[in-house]
């Protein structure tokens, strides 16, 4: 008898699984994706912000996927989960049936006190769209010829990303800017090594942004609270780490500290087998693993594999992640930082590299 595989979120994994939809199908199963509308790619989301690339170029539809690879498309956000009799609760009071279940829900940056008063002023790195609206504001300041204090708060990659980003859209609009990239109570980019951190911030330094120490506590409309000092501001990105929707919580399975969901090597719920996890939102037992799609990328073949084999009765395959793993930047001036370990690439040939693996992979998911 056939299997009902529900899938709950357009991440990365699912979007890879979803171009093997007819397997499902051959072997008897119905395979679901439930999702509130487009997939956002987070590798071109500073391209967007610079202004390099237009919002639909970082887009990619996924009830088209869905319909071109024969899978059901069911447009709404997961609200709960009845594990026991075995349906997905939507926000709308809907349900949908499932013998098995994957996860791909993503991360959210955490909030801060003030900002959900802000919406216009305060555009976290999470959901990717935020970015966008940053863009869009930025630009009609520019238009009118203000002069803008930015921060941007968060010592790590994704904060310098996005400073540089910022730096870059000025240079391309005309506009008039101040970033200061508020880079926590440690050294910024600590957690890379110096070979690669040192370049990167002499690189953002000589683009005019000032990196300064410092974590925001509180925002309001007149300045931000930080550890060092009130600091004025126009707009504030927020890139000060990411964690899994709170969601989780609710579903009375085995939590990381972080809040992610914990599966085994199998990528399995060790508390329910029919429940699988990919990317930002789950936590690999016996590993520690960053928030990037490139690991979502590399479970999603072990996903496909265990999902099938979990509907017929099959021998899962385990999931080893690599130790170091390449990582590319769009400094937002025509150039690109790439690094893997302890080794960098900085100029525009990073940046073709970048463009060429971003573009390849969305490729894969247009008709």
């Amino acid at each position: 008898m056939g299997k009902h595989v529900l899938l709950t979120g357009a991440g990365h994994a699912h979007l890879l699984l979803l171009r093997h939809a007819a397997e499902f199908q051959r072997r008897g199963h119905a395979l679901t994706l439930l999702a509130p509308g487009r997939f956002w790619y987070s590798g071109l989301a500073t391209g967007v912000l610079n202004g390099e690339c237009a919002p639909v170029e970082d887009q990619v539809d996924v009830a088209a996927l869905a319909a071109r690879t024969g899978a059901r498309f069911v447009a709404g956000r997961l609200a709960g989960l009845d594990r026991e009799a075995g349906r997905a609760i939507l926000d709308d009071g809907r349900d949908l049936p499932f013998d098995l279940i994957s996860l791909a829900l993503g991360s959210e940056t955490a909030p801060l006190p003030g900002a959900a008063a802000l919406p216009d002023r305060v555009f976290p790195a999470k959901p990717i769209p935020s970015l966008w609206r940053l863009r869009q504001a930025l630009e009609r300041r520019f238009a009118m010829g203000e002069a803008v204090r930015a921060v941007v708060a968060g010592g790590g990659i994704t904060g310098a990303e996005i400073a540089a980003s910022l730096a870059g859209l000025a240079a391309r609009r005309g506009g008039r800017l101040r970033v200061t990239l508020l880079a926590g109570d440690g050294p910024p980019l600590r957690n890379l090594p110096p070979t690669v951190s040192g370049p990167l911030l002499e690189s953002l330094r000589r683009r005019g942004v000032e990196v300064t120490p410092g974590r925001i506590t509180a925002i309001h409309p007149d300045r931000l609270d930080t550890s060092a000092g009130p600091l004025p501001f126009d707009v504030v990105a927020l890139a000060t780490g990411l964690r899994p929707p709170a969601l989780l919580a609710t579903f009375g399975l085995p939590l990381a500290e972080d809040g992610g969901l914990v599966v085994d090597h199998h990528l399995r719920s060790p508390l329910d087998a029919r429940v699988h996890g990919a990317g930002d939102c789950v936590a690999l037992q016996g590993h520690r693993l960053p928030r990037a799609g490139v690991f979502a990328v590399r479970q999603a073949p072990v996903l496909l594999h265990n999902l099938l084999a979990a509907a017929g009765g099959g021998a899962p395959r385990r999931f080893r992640p690599q130790r170091h793993h390449l990582w590319i930047m769009n400094l937002g001036d025509g150039t690109g930082f790439a690094s893997r370990g302890a080794r960098h690439l900085q100029g525009r040939l990073a940046l073709r590299w970048k463009n060429w693996l971003d573009r390849r992979f969305l490729d894969q998911f247009r008709a």
